[in-house]
Order: C-alpha cells, then sequence, then structure tokens
C-alpha cells in the first residue's frame, strides 16, 4: 500500500510540474499561425549540429508587452550567436513535436522548455549581456579548449576527444556516428554515468600508491573539475552527483550507506525537477549505472581480482554500467547490438587510454612543452586503432538488430529479475565484503 500511494503521489507532483500557460507566458502563443516578435536573451551555450545553431533564449518582451518563458530556436550556422546576447527573433511559435516512439515536447518540458521557433529572421541588439559573469567564463574556457584540440587533433580523431572530454558530439560524421551505433559504443560519445565512472577509475589508478582520503579529495576535485569544463549542463552535473556518491561508497566501504545516499539524492533531484524521472534519458542512465556498479561491484570483483588493476577495475565497470543500463536503452532506442559485448570487451580499454593522453597533449599544449608531440603521437595511435577498428566490426552483417516497442513491462521484469539474482548472492558475499573492508581500512 505505501509503495501504491508513492506511485501516485509521484505522478501527481509530475502533472502538477507543467504550467498552465497564461497571456505573460510565450507558451500561450503556441501554434497560433502569425508571425510575433520577441525581444531574448541567449541563456545557454548555442549548440551547433547539422549546419544550424540551437539556442535556448528567455522571454523579455512580445511585441509591446513582457513576457516569460524558455523557446528553443533553431538558426542559421552563421552568424554565431553567444551566451548573453540580447536578440530580437521575428517567426512564428510552435509547441515541440510529437513522434509516434518518441515525444520531444515531454524531453525539453523537463527543462521548462515549452515553446520553439524555426528559422526567424534574427536582429542583433547588442553582445555578451553580463559577460563577465560566471557562465560566460565557464564558456569561453569551454570553447578554448574546443579550439585547442581541434587544432591538435585531425578529424575525425578531434571529434572523438571533443565528445570524450567535453560531450560534444556534434562535430562527428554520421558515418562515424552509425558505426559507433552498431558496434554498441554510442554511450562512451556523451558525458553520462560511464564517462565520469571511468574518469574515477583513471584518477583512482594514477593515485592507487596515496592515502585513501587524498585520493577521495583529488577523485571528487577531478570531478568537479570535469563537469566545470564541459559547461555544467544538467545531464552532467547529475551523472557527476551520481559519480561523487559512486566514490563516497568506494572510500567509505559500507554499501547500505552508499544505497541510502544513492535514493536520497535521487529522490531530490526529482523532487526539484519531476519530470526527469520519465523523460530525462541521462538522469536515468546515470542513476541505474551507479546502481549497477554498487551492487555488481561486490559480485564481480572476486573473479577479476587477478587481472591487473587498470584492467579490472574498468571490466568492473563496464559489465555493471551494461547490465544495468540494456533495457533502458531497448525502451527508448529500440536498437541493440548484438556485438556489443564483443565491442566493449576490444575497444573500452582504449577510452581511458585515449582520455588520459588527449588530457595530457591539452594540458601540455597550454603550458608549451615540447613534450606535447609525445602525447599527441600516443594518443593518436589508440585514436586510429578505435576508429578502424569500430569500423571493421560494425561490418558485421546483422550487427544491430532493431526492437522497434520494447514495452515498459519487460523493462521492469528484467529489473526485477536482476535484483533477486543479486538479492540471492549477495548473503555468500557477506564474508568477502567484510574481509574486503577490513583491508582498506
Amino acid at each position: 500500500m505505501p509503495v501504491v500511494f508513492g506511485w501516485l503521489v509521484g505522478f501527481c507532483v509530475i502533472g502538477a510540474s507543467f504550467p498552465i500557460f497564461d497571456p505573460t507566458d510565450v507558451g500561450f502563443y503556441t501554434d497560433m499561425n502569425q508571425k510575433v516578435v520577441i525581444e531574448a536573451v541567449i541563456v545557454s551555450d548555442p549548440e551547433v549540429r547539422n549546419n544550424a545553431q540551437y539556442v535556448i533564449v528567455a522571454a523579455g518582451k512580445l511585441d509591446s508587452f513582457d513576457v516569460k518563458g524558455k523557446i528553443l530556436v533553431k538558426l542559421r550556422r552563421y552568424p554565431q550567436y553567444k551566451y548573453g546576447d540580447v536578440i530580437t527573433l521575428s517567426g512564428q511559435l510552435a509547441r515541440p513535436a510529437e513522434f509516434e516512439t518518441f515525444s520531444y515536447a515531454d524531453y525539453l518540458a523537463k527543462d521548462g522548455i515549452f515553446a520553439v521557433m524555426y528559422q526567424p529572421q534574427v536582429r542583433l541588439i547588442r553582445h555578451q549581456e553580463g559577460m563577465f559573469d560566471g557562465w560566460s567564463l565557464v564558456y569561453w574556457l569551454k570553447h578554448e579548449i574546443r579550439d585547442e584540440i581541434e587544432k591538435l587533433f585531425g578529424e575525425p580523431g578531434a571529434s572523438i576527444v571533443l565528445g570524450l572530454l567535453l560531450g560534444m558530439r556534434a562535430s562527428i560524421p554520421q558515418v562515424l556516428m552509425d558505426d559507433f551505433q552498431r558496434s554498441g559504443l554510442t554511450h562512451i560519445l556523451a558525458i553520462s554515468g560511464y564517462n565520469i565512472t571511468l574518469l574515477i577509475t583513471i584518477v583512482g589508478t594514477l593515485l592507487k600508491g596515496l592515502g585513501r582520503r587524498v585520493r577521495f579529495v583529488a577523485t571528487w576535485f577531478v570531478i568537479f573539475l570535469f563537469a566545470l569544463l564541459t559547461g555544467l549542463s544538467a545531464s552532467v552535473v547529475r551523472a557527476s552527483i551520481m559519480g561523487a556518491l559512486m566514490v563516497f561508497v568506494i572510500f567509505q566501504g559500507r554499501k547500505t550507506d552508499g544505497m541510502n545516499i544513492l535514493l536520497l539524492s535521487g529522490f531530490l533531484m526529482i523532487l526539484v525537477s519531476p519530470r526527469i524521472l520519465i523523460w530525462d534519458v541521462s538522469f536515468q542512465l546515470s542513476f541505474v549505472s551507479t546502481l549497477g556498479l554498487m551492487q555488481l561491484m561486490l559480485l564481480f570483483e572476486p573473479y577479476v581480482k587477478k587481472l591487473p588493476a587498470f584492467l579490472g577495475e574498468g571490466l568492473l565497470v563496464t559489465l555493471a554500467a551494461t547490465i544495468f543500463t540494456t533495457p533502458i536503452v531497448l525502451y527508448h532506442f529500440g536498437v541493440f547490438s548484438i556485438i556489443s559485448p564483443l565491442a566493449n570487451v576490444i575497444f573500452l580499454p582504449l577510452i581511458p587510454l585515449i582520455m588520459l593522453f588527449s588530457f595530457f597533449a591539452l594540458v601540455s599544449s597550454f603550458l608549451w612543452l615540447p613534450i606535447v608531440w609525445f602525447w599527441l603521437g600516443v594518443c593518436s595511435i589508440f585514436l586510429m586503432i578505435l576508429i578502424e577498428g569500430v569500423h571493421l566490426v560494425a561490418q558485421i552483417p546483422f550487427a544491430l538488430v532493431t526492437i522497434p516497442a520494447f514495452p515498459w513491462w519487460a523493462v521492469g521484469l528484467y529489473y526485477l529479475f536482476l535484483l533477486k539474482v543479486i538479492a540471492s548472492r549477495t548473503p555468500k558475499l557477506g564474508r568477502y565484503s567484510a574481509s574486503r573492508r577490513e583491508g582498506v581500512s
């Protein structure tokens, strides 16, 4: 009964999070089949995709009166606009589209966006309002890093590095994206819980000789710095919080406390933004991958502890994240890569190496150190192996299977079965868990 009550309360909160538009909100004027003139300020870093730029603006005036609300605007590739620019848009407001298997309206609603405008006439009023605020500094640093990466690495290597370090996938050629999709490796090109866990693994390995407290603080600092450099997008912030919680659990060695903290953090995130529970795929993936790491690392660790530390930890992270995220990927995207397990085993060990050496090359370049050419050369070799290898694997016939209607109840059954298996195995690991905690204390 408490569970049913909780579900009812949750759905009521989600329903109440959708606003009722009045004439002071831009959502009131969607689909009116007439042009409007809106004065707005760009409130996020514009994203370039397929020769167009997508910007999110906060409306200030519509025609001659004050309005509020955010709008997603699709503009031509040039001229380029920046965060803080004040512009005037002349065009038609519309509701986000609804597709048969995907609700774009719900996807944007989680970020409080209920209106879109495509290819309006644009007039720049002034540049960079409030250009000295914190967000301007973050976006400036992100652009500097992007430009330096593009100088260091030729395409398509630069696109891969941008995806791994900054979560910028827009410049990746479509042919290469198709290869990664068929190989079941697209998850490595977007900042998510998986990338954060890789980062944690790298830092933990590099600092293995230091004390637990030093490694704990250093790992949290690196997670914060990584989130800052990627622009502190909502999905990255959520993945970073989940990753920071995982670090806490690993260093504390107290699985029960970690579960409580994870559930509490998820509850607070949903309380602040209820719509992420249903429509934010990145939140779902970050949450279940962190849950998987907490539940499955203890199960798998006895079997891989004889492997080298770096390979063993990476394999644990991969197995745990993959097992727990597969049904969500099937439900939302309807595709399953048959060769994904093989491709992940072969190519995932390259990802932390590429992240590590590209970071070393980037830092060396900013510091004008001659060793940049060494790091660049090593990283380029790994990039070439990854790109050519993924392309070769993607050519295997029937590599990608389409499952257009993976039902929600199948997702539920999958997790019920998985949790039952974990529950049946957990008591057998009690003695090992206790000895492990004593060993790390």
